[in-house]
């Protein structure tokens, strides 16, 4: 099989080393994301909401990387001399550390998908007709992914993630889930396309949009989910490697989603003050005056902020100072 290229020990030490490089990048950005919603806010309340899913999915990351590294000592160190080594022990899916495990992704998951979702029904004017399709798979992704964690702590007599019977709950929650999330990032990235496309203009604001593109849709999320599915259907102990590193991305996609909006740099952002900036000079373009711009209200109280930046309001207040031109030294 194509899974014996790479030992399984070796596969799983190089999963929990990639898996602490992106809990590095997911500290960072979820320290940010506390910063934007509770000191650098629009509002005069903490969203509680938002920094409670934020908090959450941070623990639940941070438990999965000790699990991983509990495993890693039990198996190369604490359970070493047992038979067949540690790839024997790794091959075990019902040791309750690696139960836990699969029971934190879910949840993350679950959470994630749903911020996600929550930002394609603000980018598309809160219509929950474009959210019914993505939520359903987000339910029946949380069903197929506890499901498999319960089969997970009963399967006492299967020793690889790559057995038959899991290979039909496996392949249903990343089936599942990829669905989710190619649906929503086709969704998104259509929407953030479309309101941006008539800006044109500076090189650098190109690029600047198709950064927005690929943060706001999860692009990257799905691109992993991509290459999970491929190498664990291939067989390979080098799922592994994608396998932990992803139970990261599930809360990092979602956190720069919020410091992202929490900065009023997103795409609702851009178009609103772009759309002022047309209409201070003469007509908008057919198609752009579609958002509201009342209904793009800060990000604390679950929207996205339209109003000018701090910058923009204290050069204002500074313009006010500043004598008439007409007046001469």
């Amino acid at each position: 099989m194509a899974g014996a290229s790479i030992p399984l020990d070796r596969a799983y030490l190089a999963a929990i080393w990639l898996e602490t490089l992106f809990y590095g990048m997911n500290f960072v950005l979820f320290w940010s994301c506390i910063f934007v919603l509770t000191v650098r806010r629009r509002t005069p309340k903490v969203n509680k909401t938002l920094v409670t899913l934020a908090v959450a999915m941070f623990c639940f990351s941070t438990v999965h990387v000790s699990l991983g590294f509990d495993r890693l000592i039990e198996g190369f160190i604490v359970l070493r001399d047992q038979p067949g080594g540690p790839a024997a022990f790794f091959s075990d899916v019902s040791i309750p550390a690696n139960v836990a495990k699969v029971c934190l992704h879910t949840v993350n998951s679950v959470i994630g998908d749903s911020v996600v979702v929550w930002r394609c029904w603000l980018v598309w004017g809160r219509d929950w007709k474009i959210c019914v399709v993505p939520i359903a798979l987000i339910i029946a992704s949380a069903v197929c992914g506890f499901g498999q964690t319960v089969y997970f702590a009963r399967a006492k007599a299967v020793h690889s993630a790559f057995a038959h019977i899991l290979q039909i709950w496996n392949g249903s929650l990343f089936g599942l889930s990829l669905a989710t999330n190619i649906t929503v990032t086709s969704l998104i990235a259509l929407r953030v396309w479309y309101m941006l496309r008539f800006s044109g203009g500076t090189r650098n604001f190109r690029y600047w949009r198709i950064l927005l593109i690929i943060i706001e849709s999860g692009m990257i999320y799905s691109v992993a989910l991509i290459c999970e599915i491929t190498l664990y259907f291939l067989d390979s102990n080098a799922f592994y490697i994608v396998y932990d590193p992803i139970a990261q991305l599930t809360a990092i996609t979602p956190t720069m989603i919020l410091v992202l909006a929490g900065l009023h740099l997103t795409s609702n952002d851009v178009h609103s003050r772009l759309t002022r900036s047309h209409h201070a000079k003469g007509p908008v373009p057919p198609g752009l005056g579609t958002m509201d711009p009342a209904r793009t209200i800060p990000l604390d109280t679950m929207q996205f902020a339209s109003s000018d930046s701090d910058f923009n309001r204290t050069k204002s207040m500074m313009d006010s100072f500043i004598p008439d031109n007409s007046y001469k030294v």
